[in-house]
């Protein structure tokens, strides 16, 4: 038994692993996952473990290096993903021995902190603490009119010729009042475009007077339509609210109109990880005004370890307290009630 890095010689066989994982919305394992092998700028054969016995590849596990927004500044840390063994591999610790490995790397790789979202018992017996994100329940009222939006607004699709500078400037200052996003660099930003739709996804944007004051993007996850994210100038809450109104709204042309279990008196938005009435009240208003009632939910598969306490005191500039563990100096640092990951930045 073998275990070791990736070869470059080995992606078509990590595929074809990956290919014995039974996923939702209607993808074949090698056909979802070699988005990450070859659309991830991140990607590096290096970051991908794996067990090997008899020339077989038996078991994976991914890195995947995102920039997060820490304590006001921005920390590398290692998303743990494409976590997958063979059927007949199982019960032989193969996993937990690829994790023990990818952390230590993530150690020596400057990752002082760790992120996934799963709930197998290995992750919390290699450190790892449920951090239980807050999140938005969005549901229309039942027979609800769709609502108008201000006479004001221009909404519709969006172009990246026309909007995407506007797009990313918006991401960007919203994303400094969030912690725990992905601060993201041009080739981040082609990737999410890329591959944050399952595979399609409604991408909407609203102009006042010409000027881009508000997104959101939507997608099918596993048959529920999510909010993958969103963003709005200040002042321009109702703009926000009228685009989530419409991607609630079933409609000549919807890009989901086709796909088996879209909802269409639900809408499930775990993208803003603070409760909208404490992050965003403003919004959460003018939801209520478009019959959108907000209920907060928690992602119960959210998991975070602190991997090198060290190095995060010195990335953020904030000294641990004496007798704190690295894993209760993470939560001061970035409370699972504050921590916000869009689902635009999966892995």
């Amino acid at each position: 038994m073998e275990i070791r890095t990736l070869r470059p010689d080995e992606r078509e066989a990590l595929l074809e692993l990956l290919d014995g994982w039974p996923l939702p919305d209607g993808w074949r394992g090698r056909d979802f996952f070699r988005r990450y092998v070859e659309g991830d700028p991140t990607y590096a054969d290096r970051n991908v473990w794996v067990a090997a016995e008899g020339g077989r590849l038996l078991s994976c596990l991914q890195i995947f290096p995102r920039p997060l927004r820490v304590a006001g500044t921005t920390v590398l840390a290692g998303g743990v993903g494409s976590v997958f063994t063979r059927e007949d591999a199982r019960r032989r610790g193969l996993a937990e021995a690829l994790l023990a490995q990818a952390l230590a790397a993530m150690r020596e790789r400057g990752m002082p902190i760790s992120l996934l979202f799963g709930t197998q018992p290995l992750y919390a017996r290699q450190g790892y603490a449920r951090w239980d994100a807050r999140g938005a329940l969005l549901v229309r009222e039942a027979g609800a009119p769709a609502p108008a939006a201000p006479a004001s607004l221009e909404v519709g699709p969006f172009e990246a010729a026309r909007d995407l500078a506007a797009v990313r400037a918006l991401h960007a200052r919203y994303g400094e009042l969030l912690a725990g996003t992905v601060a993201r660099d041009d080739a981040l930003w082609r990737h999410a475009l890329a591959n944050a739709g399952n595979p399609d996804e409604e991408f909407l944007v609203a102009r006042a007077h010409g000027e881009l004051v508000a997104y959101a993007r939507a997608a099918l996850l596993s048959g529920v339509l999510t909010l993958l994210e969103h963003a709005s100038e200040p002042g321009f809450e109702p703009a926000l609210a009228a685009l989530v109104a419409r991607v609630l709204s079933p409609r000549a042309g919807d890009a989901f109109a086709a796909r088996a279990g879209r909802p269409s008196e639900a809408f499930r938005g775990l993208a803003a990880a603070a409760p909208l009435q404490r992050f965003a009240p403003d919004l959460a208003v003018a939801l209520g005004s478009a019959k959108i009632a907000v209920r907060e939910v928690a992602n119960k598969s959210c998991m975070l370890r602190c991997v090198d306490p060290d190095a995060l005191a010195a990335a953020v500039g904030v000294a641990r307290r004496a007798g704190e563990t690295p894993n209760g100096f993470l939560a001061r640092l970035l409370p699972a009630e504050e921590l916000a990951f869009w689902p635009a930045d999966r892995f």
